[in-house]
């Protein structure tokens, strides 16, 4: 069994949940068999799972399989409960007892206390965290797992001590997380029949967990869904992005690391000449087989460009909103819409009031269908400094839009082809002004160019990114670790 390894899923997600995504349907494409594995504790997984279209037997939780056992391996989540979340509250107002139940049939009973905050010494309020925490089996009343929790000074709240009862007939402990992850990956390993293949997504403690004492005739396939470099341009020490320092550290353990890009892979090879067959290209996303062709002649008036990421700071969109404001200002007919969520959706307004654009910029909230969006606009824009690979890079280009971006590494740099798909502007991470008049200036170059021409080339320049082609990466890679 192929399994892919990630923390969580929610009603929102990042571009490795999307990444998932896509790869799963290419797994089916190719006849190749999966499970998605999260390991965190996911309150509403399965109402996230119904948004995205995920089936209840494609998904494993660790926290689920402790308390529900091995036919929920095997056969997924059979039959949903009804939810409940109750709160006790004491006289001081403060609380207490958090009880909730999942649709999955768990029942988490959280034992809130009070303590000094540890990382605020001098502090005299008093704060309220989970101290520890039950989980019962809801249909049986079984109790199958009790944790406690510490806040460390400088690894803030961890699990300390975790019990699992009556795990095939055993009362265990773990005095940590990896130990934890470790044991339930032997367990998927052993109701699946072995040789199983993970692909892992995320997680430096699940990096830790299966290459530490490696399960026998298991493959480990490590994924870069980012730079694995905070700035090579920085002189004397670039410094690895602290999600793929482990990894790059420990590769004698893995089989095979993939990356999003052949520009990222050439980049690591750089720093490891001698791992040319440790680092396999397989891009992250892709575009549908047969897809029409856009026959768009002219944009339209005014021009309407969209970006859709998560709302997060390293985005930038402020500064997408900055420029757009500037066209705005030069009496260009403009208007631009944001999809996504995320914790930067303040600032974003706050940016769009400050310019005085709400007439022509709008957030949109988030959408799961935007294949559907994207052919109602005419361009894509995004200011993204670093992108691994960037889905939304090519789903727009496959709808026909032409893409105004930085030249950041990798994704822009490999998908946009400056002057015939899009625009690729320069830009400084530590000056906002520089990067807006650049990105303005790479709008202007869209308003002036050739429209048509731009989108023809845009649909020609993915057909490397076709789904057969990326399923045939991945049934190949597959097979070769199967057959070594």
């Amino acid at each position: 069994m192929n399994f892919f390894i990630d923390g969580a899923m929610g009603m929102g997600n990042s571009g490795v949940e999307h990444a998932e995504f896509y790869r799963a349907k290419r797994f089916d494409q190719a006849h190749l068999p999966y499970r998605f594995v999260f390991v965190e504790m996911v309150k509403e997984l399965h109402e996230a799972m119904d948004k995205w279209e995920l089936r209840d037997n494609q998904v494993i939780n660790m926290w689920e399989y402790f308390v529900l056992g091995d036919d929920y391996l095997k056969n997924g989540l059979t039959k949903r409960t009804k939810t409940y979340d109750d709160l006790l509250i004491d006289s001081s107002n403060t609380h207490r007892l958090h009880t909730i139940i999942t649709s999955s049939g768990m029942r988490w009973v959280e034992h809130l206390v009070k303590y000094p905050d540890v990382h605020k010494p001098d502090s005299n309020v008093l704060m309220v965290q989970n101290g520890h925490m039950e989980m019962f089996n809801e249909a049986t009343g079984e109790r199958r797992v009790m944790v406690q929790f510490k806040d460390d000074v400088h690894r803030k709240n961890i699990m300390t001590s975790i019990h699992l009862f009556n795990q095939n007939g055993q009362h265990l402990i773990f005095h940590n997380i990896v130990d934890l992850h470790r044991y339930f990956y032997q367990q998927l390993d052993r109701v699946f029949g072995g040789n199983s293949t993970f692909i892992v997504d995320r997680g430096e403690e699940n990096e830790v967990a299966l290459m530490t004492r490696k399960i026998p005739n298991v493959k480990i396939v490590d994924v870069i869904h980012a730079d694995h470099l905070s700035d090579r341009d920085v002189p004397g020490h670039p410094l690895w992005n602290n999600y793929n320092e482990y990894m790059l550290q420990h590769q004698q353990w893995i089989d095979k690391i993939v990356v999003a890009t052949e520009l990222q892979r050439q980049d690591l090879l750089v720093d490891f000449p001698t791992a040319s067959d440790k680092f396999v290209t397989i891009p992250v996303g892709g575009v549908r087989d047969g897809v029409k062709k856009s026959n768009k002649m002219y944009p339209q008036k005014p021009l309407k460009l969209i970006t859709a990421s998560r709302l997060a700071n390293e985005k930038h969109i402020d500064l997408a909103v900055r420029a757009v404001a500037k066209l705005h200002q030069e009496g260009k007919a403009i208007q631009f819409d944001i999809y996504g969520q995320g914790e930067a959706k303040k600032k974003i307004e706050d940016t769009i009031k400050e310019m005085k654009a709400e007439n022509y910029i709008k957030t949109k909230g988030l959408s799961n269908e935007l294949d559907k969006v994207y052919p109602q606009y005419d361009a894509f824009i995004s200011a993204s400094f670093s992108e691994g690979f960037g889905l939304t890079y090519i789903e727009a280009l496959n709808a026909g839009l032409p893409v105004v971006t930085f030249k950041a590494r990798f994704g822009a740099e490999e998908l946009i082809h400056d002057g015939e798909n899009g625009f690729l502007m320069p830009f400084k991470r530590n000056d906002d002004d520089y990067s807006v008049n650049q990105l303005a200036d790479g709008l202007r170059k869209l308003f002036k160019a050739n429209y048509a021409q731009l989108v023809q080339q845009t649909q020609q320049s993915i057909t490397q990114y076709q789904d057969h082609v990326i399923a045939g990466k991945w049934k190949e890679l597959i097979d070769e670790l199967r057959a070594n």
